[in-house]
């Protein structure tokens, strides 16, 4: 699996105004390289839920910080995802933003991804 292939998709979804049931999708068939437990996207139905229940998934026990600000149409979001350890020294965080909740989900937990793929 190729590091630039996340790479790719996090400069893609920047510029896209939400997540849609296809970009999740393909999100999905890259984490699950990585996490092979992922689930799979249950179409256009709740996607913010589908992001939190897949990280929940593929990162069991990590702690998922979201702050923002509700500004339609573009709200400013920020999710972090970190390593629940007992000390502020954390090996991998994914951090994400995004101009809707689920683009700064899924930009923190492919992040993260690309961190824990091979070369």
């Amino acid at each position: 699996m190729s590091k630039s292939e996340i790479i790719s998709l996090i400069g893609r979804i920047k510029s896209e105004p939400t997540v849609t049931a296809a970009l999740l999708d393909e999100a999905a068939v890259l984490v699950r390289r990585v996490f092979p437990k992922t689930p799979e996207v249950a179409g256009k139905a709740d996607i913010v839920g589908q992001l939190l229940h897949m990280i929940d998934i593929c990162l069991p026990g990590w702690t998922i910080q979201l702050t923002g600000k509700a500004q339609e149409p573009d709200g400013h979001w920020r999710c972090s995802l970190r390593e629940t350890r007992g000390s502020d020294e954390v090996d991998v965080i994914g951090m994400g933003t995004g101009r809707s909740v689920d683009l700064a989900l899924l930009e923190a937990l492919l992040h993260v991804t690309e961190q824990r793929a091979a070369h």
